[in-house]
């Protein structure tokens, strides 16, 4: 014998179904579908055939009922019976039909519902009668069953024990420097790092915390706009706010989905905004969210908060074209320009930034630093991964200089200097070993195809301007 509010609280994790009235002396549970305009009528009593009219006349009661407060176009009621069957009838615009099941699982076609039934040990009356009655907005669609959250939760998992495996037993950061986002690479063509950093995380405590702020999202989302406005979400804000944030770093890299996460929590903000549902209480429960990811994020190195900045603001405009009734059509026009119009600002304006490679900027930091070896690991690990440039055999000449093998120094400025001789520093590199050489007529040829006032690089812009004034 199955428990009535078991059944009815997985049907509503199954379906857009939510609770709408328990009727005590019928031991029935009415749930709503809002959108379908829908009301579904659980009764786990066995009805036989003959008592079909009666049943029939307590929903056409019912339905006059509800119809004075509510648009009701379907009314379902299903018992249990012998055998199955279908009755169906209409009654003033609303269409009622009553279903006879042999056994509850029938209820929704979900494989996933027919498990649960089955195999899931029950919980006590009581816990399901508090889930299913909750009228707080986050405890109803948390029951609800969101595949596409599950599934962008499993592959940020998926990717991060891979990540983790690579770095604490083969002692690579391949996967990481191959994903990450970072200014160098975007501005080289790698634009898939835009969102693939989105499911990237190197640290158990960034990833754990992440994910749990994209479950409790993603299943608000997804069980309001469905499982493919979800995706689209997150994919657009992972990407948009990626892009936003290179407008104002060019150094370094990041990762971490934390700026689809602020665009899904924008989404959710515009919704309960919209629908009068944000007071005062779950106001206090949001901001008391983004205080804890503001103290979290302290203890977290290179936070990217101009991602966070950019899901908010991008979110933000998702969550209106998510409401075309919501809406009138200049607010949607207007949401549509600043999704496109602000992409394409972080886009030109990012192209326009110079950056240096980010492996080439962490080994010069540790050189600077005194960490030698440490800086070959990080210029030989770019080597292996093909993302050598010519400021990585720069810093491997620099390191052979340290170690006092000049013949390999030279060699490696060598081969920079025939990669990229526009590199300022494999030119300033050039031009100061010229000039100990004396070689000034090779030292002009090189700074006449220098513009001095376009120079970024301090010491090669004084070699520079020194040369002219001598």
């Amino acid at each position: 014998m199955y428990n009535i509010w078991h059944i009815a609280y997985e049907v509503s994790r199954y379906t857009n179904y939510s609770f709408f009235r328990y009727d005590n002396e019928r031991h029935t549970i009415w749930l709503k579908d809002a959108k379908r305009q829908a009301l579904m009528c659980l009764s786990v009593d066995h009805v036989p055939e003959r008592e079909l009219d009666a049943e029939m006349y307590y929903l056409e009661n019912m339905n006059h009922i509800f119809s004075q407060n509510m648009d009701i176009s379907l009314i379902e009621s299903f018992h249990i019976s012998e055998r199955p069957h279908v009755k169906k009838h209409r009654e003033n615009g609303t269409k009622i039909v009553q279903k006879g099941i042999v056994d509850a699982k029938s209820l929704v076609n979900n494989p996933f519902f027919k498990m649960d039934l089955q195999y899931k040990k029950p919980k006590d009356t009581g816990y399901y009668q508090r889930r299913l009655m909750s009228r707080h907005p986050f405890e109803k669609f948390m029951i609800k069953f969101t595949p596409m959250t599950y599934l962008l939760v499993c592959i940020n998992l998926i990717v991060f024990l891979f990540n983790l495996a690579a770095i604490h037993l083969w002692d690579s950061y391949n996967l990481t420097y191959m994903l990450a986002l970072s200014h160098y690479n975007v501005i080289a063509g790698d634009f898939y790092r835009l969102l693939s950093s989105s499911f990237l995380h190197i640290t158990v405590d960034h990833f754990l915390f992440n994910i749990f702020a994209l479950y409790i999202l993603g299943k608000f989302v997804e069980s309001i706009f469905g499982s493919w406005r979800l995706l689209v979400a997150y994919i657009i804000t992972g990407i948009t706010s990626s892009l936003f944030s290179l407008m104002f770093i060019t150094e370094g890299i990041s990762l971490g989905a934390s700026g689809a996460v602020y665009g899904l929590l924008a989404v959710m903000v515009v919704h309960l905004l919209i629908n009068g549902r944000l007071g005062a209480k779950l106001l206090l429960q949001i901001a008391a969210v983004f205080i804890v990811v503001s103290l979290f994020s302290q203890l977290i190195s290179n936070v990217n908060h101009y991602a966070h900045l950019g899901g908010l603001l991008f979110g933000a405009t998702i969550g209106v074209l998510y409401h075309p009734k919501k809406f009138r059509g200049k607010w949607h026009i207007i949401a549509l320009a600043l999704l496109v119009g602000l992409s394409i600002l972080s886009f030109v304006v990012m192209q326009q930034k110079e950056s240096a490679h980010p492996f080439n900027a962490r080994a010069m930091e540790h050189m600077e630093s005194g960490e030698y070896g440490v800086a070959l690991d990080i210029l030989n690990e770019s080597i292996r991964t093909n993302n050598d440039t010519a400021g990585t055999y720069h810093a491997l000449g620099l390191i052979a200089e340290y170690h006092g093998d000049m013949e390999q120094a030279r060699h490696f400025h060598e081969l920079s200097w025939e990669m990229d001789p526009d590199d300022e520093q494999v030119a300033r590199h050039r031009l100061m070993q010229l000039r100990k050489e004396r070689n000034y007529e090779e030292m002009g040829r090189i700074l006449s195809n220098l513009n001095p006032d376009s120079i970024e690089d301090p010491q090669l812009k004084s070699i520079a301007e020194e040369f002219d004034n001598g």
